[in-house]
Protein backbone atom coordinates (compact mmCIF):
# COMPACT_ATOMS: atom_id res chain seq x y z
CA UNK A 1 0.00 0.00 0.00
CA UNK A 2 1.66 2.84 -0.72
CA UNK A 3 1.04 4.84 2.50
CA UNK A 4 2.71 1.61 4.14
CA UNK A 5 5.34 2.80 2.00
CA UNK A 6 5.45 6.32 2.39
CA UNK A 7 5.57 6.26 5.93
CA UNK A 8 7.96 3.46 6.51
CA UNK A 9 10.10 5.28 4.24
CA UNK A 10 9.33 8.55 6.47
CA UNK A 11 10.82 6.29 9.48
CA UNK A 12 13.98 5.61 8.27
CA UNK A 13 14.85 9.17 7.49
CA UNK A 14 13.82 9.49 10.67
CA UNK A 15 16.47 7.07 12.40
CA UNK A 16 18.91 8.58 9.83
CA UNK A 17 18.58 12.13 10.61
CA UNK A 18 18.09 11.61 14.46
CA UNK A 19 21.72 9.57 14.17
CA UNK A 20 23.41 12.60 13.01
CA UNK A 21 21.45 14.88 14.91
CA UNK A 22 21.77 13.34 18.17
CA UNK A 23 25.90 12.79 17.03
CA UNK A 24 26.20 16.09 16.74
CA UNK A 25 24.43 17.09 20.00
CA UNK A 26 21.94 19.30 18.04
CA UNK A 27 18.91 18.42 20.33
CA UNK A 28 16.44 20.92 19.99
CA UNK A 29 16.85 20.03 16.26
CA UNK A 30 16.35 16.62 17.07
CA UNK A 31 13.25 16.92 18.79
CA UNK A 32 11.70 19.63 16.27
CA UNK A 33 12.47 16.66 13.71
CA UNK A 34 10.26 14.00 15.86
CA UNK A 35 7.86 16.71 15.80
CA UNK A 36 7.91 16.65 12.40
CA UNK A 37 7.08 13.35 11.92
CA UNK A 38 4.41 12.86 14.55
CA UNK A 39 2.19 15.15 12.37
CA UNK A 40 3.08 12.75 8.72
CA UNK A 41 2.28 10.19 11.63
CA UNK A 42 -0.90 11.11 13.04
CA UNK A 43 -2.38 13.32 11.05
CA UNK A 44 -1.74 11.12 7.29
CA UNK A 45 -0.87 7.91 7.76
CA UNK A 46 -3.24 7.09 10.88
CA UNK A 47 -5.96 9.55 9.78
CA UNK A 48 -5.77 8.70 6.05
CA UNK A 49 -5.85 4.24 6.85
CA UNK A 50 -8.50 4.73 9.64
CA UNK A 51 -10.79 2.55 7.34
CA UNK A 52 -8.06 -0.30 6.82
CA UNK A 53 -7.96 -0.44 10.70
CA UNK A 54 -11.63 -0.53 11.21
CA UNK A 55 -12.82 -2.20 8.74
CA UNK A 56 -14.36 -5.96 10.09
CA UNK A 57 -12.65 -8.33 7.50
CA UNK A 58 -9.40 -9.42 9.04
CA UNK A 59 -7.68 -9.16 5.58
CA UNK A 60 -4.16 -9.10 4.24
CA UNK A 61 -4.98 -5.21 3.68
CA UNK A 62 -5.78 -4.48 7.74
CA UNK A 63 -2.97 -6.81 8.98
CA UNK A 64 -0.54 -5.16 6.99
CA UNK A 65 -1.96 -1.37 8.27
CA UNK A 66 -1.05 -2.47 11.70
CA UNK A 67 2.61 -4.06 11.13
CA UNK A 68 3.20 -1.21 9.32
CA UNK A 69 1.84 0.96 12.62
CA UNK A 70 3.34 -1.33 15.20
CA UNK A 71 6.84 -0.67 13.13
CA UNK A 72 6.82 2.76 12.92
CA UNK A 73 5.36 3.12 16.49
CA UNK A 74 8.28 0.74 17.93
CA UNK A 75 11.51 2.25 16.15
CA UNK A 76 9.98 5.99 16.89
CA UNK A 77 10.38 4.65 21.00
CA UNK A 78 13.58 3.47 20.24
CA UNK A 79 15.17 6.37 18.74
CA UNK A 80 13.02 8.90 20.91
CA UNK A 81 14.14 7.53 23.83
CA UNK A 82 17.35 9.73 25.12
CA UNK A 83 14.68 12.55 24.55
CA UNK A 84 11.48 11.02 26.06
CA UNK A 85 12.87 8.82 28.10
CA UNK A 86 9.27 7.90 30.39
CA UNK A 87 6.81 8.11 27.56
CA UNK A 88 8.66 6.12 25.18
CA UNK A 89 9.33 3.33 28.02
CA UNK A 90 5.51 3.48 28.64
CA UNK A 91 4.73 2.99 25.29
CA UNK A 92 7.62 0.65 24.33
CA UNK A 93 6.39 -1.29 27.39
CA UNK A 94 2.75 -1.61 26.54
CA UNK A 95 3.65 -2.15 22.60
CA UNK A 96 6.05 -5.28 22.69
CA UNK A 97 5.70 -6.73 26.25
CA UNK A 98 10.02 -5.67 25.70
CA UNK A 99 11.34 -5.16 29.84
CA UNK A 100 13.12 -1.58 28.64
CA UNK A 101 13.66 0.02 25.82
CA UNK A 102 16.28 1.86 26.78
CA UNK A 103 18.00 -1.92 26.95
CA UNK A 104 16.88 -2.44 23.20
CA UNK A 105 19.58 -1.74 20.48
CA UNK A 106 19.66 1.33 18.28
CA UNK A 107 17.65 0.91 15.40
CA UNK A 108 19.46 0.14 11.98
CA UNK A 109 18.11 2.16 8.62
CA UNK A 110 19.09 -0.44 6.98
CA UNK A 111 16.31 -2.57 8.28
CA UNK A 112 13.40 0.02 6.85
CA UNK A 113 12.61 0.48 2.84
CA UNK A 114 13.94 3.29 1.27
CA UNK A 115 11.97 5.37 -1.50
CA UNK A 116 12.98 8.68 -1.74
CA UNK A 117 10.99 9.49 -4.52
CA UNK A 118 7.14 8.43 -2.88
CA UNK A 119 8.28 10.40 0.13
CA UNK A 120 9.11 14.04 -1.50
CA UNK A 121 5.89 13.22 -3.54
CA UNK A 122 3.52 11.93 -0.74
CA UNK A 123 4.89 15.37 0.99
CA UNK A 124 3.64 17.36 -2.42
CA UNK A 125 0.26 15.69 -1.91
CA UNK A 126 0.44 16.71 1.78
CA UNK A 127 1.09 20.49 0.82
CA UNK A 128 -2.05 19.77 -2.05
CA UNK A 129 -4.17 18.80 0.41
CA UNK A 130 -2.97 21.58 3.09
CA UNK A 131 -3.74 24.15 -0.09
CA UNK A 132 -6.76 23.11 -0.62
CA UNK A 133 -8.35 22.72 2.64
CA UNK A 134 -7.22 26.12 3.30
CA UNK A 135 -8.87 27.14 0.50
CA UNK A 136 -11.94 25.86 1.32
CA UNK A 137 -11.91 27.67 4.94
CA UNK A 138 -10.97 31.17 3.52
CA UNK A 139 -14.21 30.52 1.59
CA UNK A 140 -16.45 29.10 4.14
CA UNK A 141 -17.32 25.86 2.90
CA UNK A 142 -17.05 23.17 5.45
CA UNK A 143 -14.87 20.18 4.64
CA UNK A 144 -17.88 17.38 5.23
CA UNK A 145 -19.65 19.63 1.88
CA UNK A 146 -18.46 17.44 -0.66
CA UNK A 147 -17.23 19.51 -4.33
CA UNK A 148 -17.39 18.36 -7.36
CA UNK A 149 -13.94 19.28 -8.95
CA UNK A 150 -10.39 20.36 -7.93
CA UNK A 151 -7.67 21.39 -10.57
CA UNK A 152 -4.30 20.89 -10.01
CA UNK A 153 -2.05 23.36 -11.98
CA UNK A 154 1.82 23.41 -12.55
CA UNK A 155 4.86 22.38 -14.63
CA UNK A 156 4.68 19.12 -12.26
CA UNK A 157 1.12 18.65 -11.42
CA UNK A 158 0.89 15.60 -13.79
CA UNK A 159 2.91 14.10 -11.37
CA UNK A 160 0.54 13.55 -8.88
CA UNK A 161 -1.82 12.06 -11.06
CA UNK A 162 -1.27 9.11 -9.69
CA UNK A 163 -2.53 10.18 -6.17
CA UNK A 164 -5.61 10.97 -7.18
CA UNK A 165 -7.64 8.90 -5.32
CA UNK A 166 -6.55 9.62 -1.88
CA UNK A 167 -6.33 13.57 -3.15
CA UNK A 168 -10.21 13.43 -4.26
CA UNK A 169 -10.94 11.38 -0.48
CA UNK A 170 -8.75 14.02 1.73
CA UNK A 171 -9.70 17.16 0.36
CA UNK A 172 -13.81 15.89 -0.27
CA UNK A 173 -14.27 16.23 -3.89
CA UNK A 174 -15.46 13.54 -7.03
CA UNK A 175 -13.19 14.54 -9.96
CA UNK A 176 -9.05 15.69 -9.49
CA UNK A 177 -7.93 17.52 -12.74
CA UNK A 178 -4.44 17.79 -13.41
CA UNK A 179 -3.04 20.42 -15.81
CA UNK A 180 0.47 21.83 -17.16
CA UNK A 181 -1.15 25.35 -17.54
CA UNK A 182 -1.28 27.77 -14.91
CA UNK A 183 -2.01 30.60 -16.74
CA UNK A 184 -5.38 30.53 -16.91
CA UNK A 185 -5.65 30.45 -12.60
CA UNK A 186 -2.86 32.71 -11.60
CA UNK A 187 0.20 34.35 -12.99
CA UNK A 188 3.87 34.72 -11.41
CA UNK A 189 4.94 38.28 -9.61
CA UNK A 190 8.80 39.08 -9.41
CA UNK A 191 9.63 39.93 -5.35
CA UNK A 192 12.82 41.42 -5.44
CA UNK A 193 15.06 41.45 -2.05
CA UNK A 194 16.26 44.63 -2.32
CA UNK A 195 18.19 44.31 1.08
CA UNK A 196 20.29 41.75 -0.72
CA UNK A 197 20.37 43.46 -4.18
CA UNK A 198 21.08 46.92 -3.26
CA UNK A 199 24.64 46.61 -2.11
CA UNK A 200 25.36 45.03 -5.43
CA UNK A 201 23.71 47.31 -8.24
CA UNK A 202 23.40 49.90 -6.72
CA UNK A 203 21.72 53.25 -8.50
CA UNK A 204 20.90 50.12 -10.89
CA UNK A 205 18.45 48.74 -8.23
CA UNK A 206 15.66 51.57 -8.93
CA UNK A 207 15.51 50.66 -13.10
CA UNK A 208 15.54 46.70 -11.67
CA UNK A 209 12.54 47.50 -9.15
CA UNK A 210 10.77 49.30 -12.11
CA UNK A 211 10.74 46.11 -14.48
CA UNK A 212 10.41 44.02 -11.98
CA UNK A 213 6.76 46.02 -10.92
CA UNK A 214 5.87 46.13 -14.42
CA UNK A 215 6.67 42.16 -15.39
CA UNK A 216 9.50 43.04 -17.76
CA UNK A 217 11.29 39.96 -16.68
CA UNK A 218 12.98 36.22 -17.94
CA UNK A 219 13.65 33.16 -16.16
CA UNK A 220 16.86 31.32 -17.65
CA UNK A 221 17.00 28.49 -15.59
CA UNK A 222 17.31 29.13 -11.72
CA UNK A 223 18.42 32.96 -12.49
CA UNK A 224 16.26 35.72 -13.74
CA UNK A 225 16.97 38.24 -16.26
CA UNK A 226 15.50 41.40 -15.24
CA UNK A 227 17.03 45.23 -16.98
CA UNK A 228 20.25 43.45 -18.16
CA UNK A 229 21.18 42.16 -14.64
CA UNK A 230 20.85 38.51 -13.71
CA UNK A 231 19.52 37.65 -10.19
CA UNK A 232 20.68 34.56 -8.22
CA UNK A 233 18.95 32.31 -5.78
CA UNK A 234 17.66 34.23 -2.53
CA UNK A 235 17.91 37.58 -4.48
CA UNK A 236 14.22 37.55 -5.23
CA UNK A 237 10.97 35.20 -5.33
CA UNK A 238 8.46 34.30 -8.02
CA UNK A 239 5.08 34.68 -6.07
CA UNK A 240 1.44 33.11 -7.79
CA UNK A 241 -1.15 35.89 -7.71
CA UNK A 242 -4.84 34.00 -8.66
CA UNK A 243 -6.55 35.13 -11.26
CA UNK A 244 -9.40 37.35 -10.60
CA UNK A 245 -12.81 35.64 -9.68
CA UNK A 246 -10.43 32.09 -9.52
CA UNK A 247 -10.84 30.47 -6.52
CA UNK A 248 -7.41 28.98 -5.94
CA UNK A 249 -4.59 28.73 -3.52
CA UNK A 250 -0.42 28.22 -4.53
CA UNK A 251 1.33 25.78 -2.91
CA UNK A 252 4.53 25.81 -0.61
CA UNK A 253 6.86 25.65 -3.49
CA UNK A 254 4.95 28.65 -5.59
CA UNK A 255 4.98 26.05 -8.32
CA UNK A 256 1.18 25.19 -8.38
CA UNK A 257 -1.95 25.76 -7.51
CA UNK A 258 -5.11 24.46 -6.05
CA UNK A 259 -8.10 25.38 -7.46
CA UNK A 260 -12.18 24.24 -6.16
CA UNK A 261 -15.22 24.52 -7.92
CA UNK A 262 -17.19 25.89 -5.44
CA UNK A 263 -20.93 25.37 -7.41
CA UNK A 264 -23.07 23.51 -6.13
CA UNK A 265 -25.94 20.91 -6.86
CA UNK A 266 -28.58 19.30 -4.87
CA UNK A 267 -26.67 15.76 -4.99
CA UNK A 268 -23.82 17.01 -3.49
CA UNK A 269 -25.71 19.60 -1.14
CA UNK A 270 -27.30 16.21 -0.17
CA UNK A 271 -24.21 14.15 0.38
CA UNK A 272 -23.33 17.30 2.60
CA UNK A 273 -26.20 16.57 4.58
CA UNK A 274 -25.52 13.02 4.97
CA UNK A 275 -22.22 13.92 6.24
CA UNK A 276 -22.85 15.86 8.39
CA UNK A 277 -25.61 12.96 10.26
CA UNK A 278 -22.72 11.04 10.19
CA UNK A 279 -20.84 13.16 12.14
CA UNK A 280 -22.96 13.80 14.68
CA UNK A 281 -23.95 9.81 14.90
CA UNK A 282 -20.09 9.28 15.42
CA UNK A 283 -19.88 11.91 18.20
CA UNK A 284 -23.33 10.49 19.62
CA UNK A 285 -21.06 6.88 19.92
CA UNK A 286 -18.15 8.35 21.84
CA UNK A 287 -20.19 10.53 24.26
CA UNK A 288 -22.36 6.48 24.80
CA UNK A 289 -19.38 4.79 25.66
CA UNK A 290 -19.38 2.55 22.42
CA UNK A 291 -16.66 0.80 21.31
CA UNK A 292 -15.56 1.55 17.87
CA UNK A 293 -16.76 -1.88 16.48
CA UNK A 294 -20.32 -1.99 18.23
CA UNK A 295 -23.10 -1.92 16.30
CA UNK A 296 -25.94 0.17 16.69
CA UNK A 297 -29.85 0.64 15.47
CA UNK A 298 -30.04 4.39 14.40
CA UNK A 299 -33.45 5.89 13.92
CA UNK A 300 -33.09 9.69 12.08
CA UNK A 301 -35.51 12.52 11.86
CA UNK A 302 -34.52 14.63 9.26
CA UNK A 303 -35.72 18.37 8.13
CA UNK A 304 -37.90 18.64 4.94
CA UNK A 305 -34.73 20.47 3.39
CA UNK A 306 -32.55 17.33 3.91
CA UNK A 307 -34.86 14.99 2.65
CA UNK A 308 -31.80 14.23 0.12
CA UNK A 309 -29.77 12.87 2.37
CA UNK A 310 -32.13 9.48 3.07
CA UNK A 311 -30.41 8.35 -0.50
CA UNK A 312 -27.27 8.26 0.91
CA UNK A 313 -28.94 5.74 3.54
CA UNK A 314 -27.00 2.39 3.18
CA UNK A 315 -23.89 4.56 3.37
CA UNK A 316 -24.63 6.58 7.03
CA UNK A 317 -25.52 3.24 7.92
CA UNK A 318 -22.03 1.84 6.95
CA UNK A 319 -19.60 4.72 8.21
CA UNK A 320 -21.75 4.04 11.58
CA UNK A 321 -22.27 0.58 11.73
CA UNK A 322 -26.18 0.74 11.63
CA UNK A 323 -27.51 -2.12 9.90
CA UNK A 324 -30.67 -0.77 10.14
CA UNK A 325 -31.84 2.76 10.12
CA UNK A 326 -35.17 4.25 10.06
CA UNK A 327 -36.30 7.77 8.73
CA UNK A 328 -38.95 9.15 10.71
CA UNK A 329 -40.47 9.60 14.68
CA UNK A 330 -39.29 7.16 16.93
CA UNK A 331 -40.99 5.08 19.04
CA UNK A 332 -39.49 3.97 22.92
CA UNK A 333 -41.54 0.58 22.00
CA UNK A 334 -39.39 -0.07 19.34
CA UNK A 335 -36.35 -0.11 21.31
CA UNK A 336 -37.74 -3.72 23.34
CA UNK A 337 -35.19 -4.92 25.47
CA UNK A 338 -32.37 -4.88 22.80
CA UNK A 339 -30.36 -2.03 25.03
CA UNK A 340 -30.86 1.67 26.65
CA UNK A 341 -32.60 3.70 23.84
CA UNK A 342 -30.21 7.30 23.84
CA UNK A 343 -31.99 9.92 21.88
CA UNK A 344 -30.20 13.22 20.37
CA UNK A 345 -31.00 16.46 19.01
CA UNK A 346 -28.49 18.95 17.47
CA UNK A 347 -28.41 21.98 15.58
CA UNK A 348 -26.82 22.19 11.86
CA UNK A 349 -26.57 24.62 9.47
CA UNK A 350 -29.62 26.55 11.41
CA UNK A 351 -31.88 23.18 11.24
CA UNK A 352 -32.61 20.84 13.88
CA UNK A 353 -31.64 17.10 13.12
CA UNK A 354 -33.24 14.72 16.02
CA UNK A 355 -31.82 10.81 16.02
CA UNK A 356 -31.86 7.94 18.20
CA UNK A 357 -29.65 4.92 19.17
CA UNK A 358 -29.99 1.81 20.11
CA UNK A 359 -27.38 -0.67 21.01
CA UNK A 360 -27.67 -3.74 19.12
CA UNK A 361 -28.24 -6.72 21.16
Amino acid sequence: HLLDRYILAKTRELVVELTRLMDAYEIAAACQRIVQFLDATNNWYIRRSRERFWKAEQDDDKRAAYDTLFTVLETLCRVASPLLPFLTEAIYRDLTGEESVHLGDWPDPEELPADPELGAAMDRVRDLCSASLALRRAHDVRVRQPLRRLTVAGAEAPLLERYAPLIADEVNVKEVVFQRDIESFASFRLKVDARALGPRLGPQMKTVLAAAKAGEWTVEGDELLVSGERLGAGEFQLLLVPAEGVACQALAGNDMVAVLDFDLDDSLIAEGYARDVVRAVQQARREMGLRVSDRIRLQLDLPESWSGATAFGAWIGEQTLAPEIDFGAFSADDAGTSGEVSSHEVEIGGETVRFTIVPAS
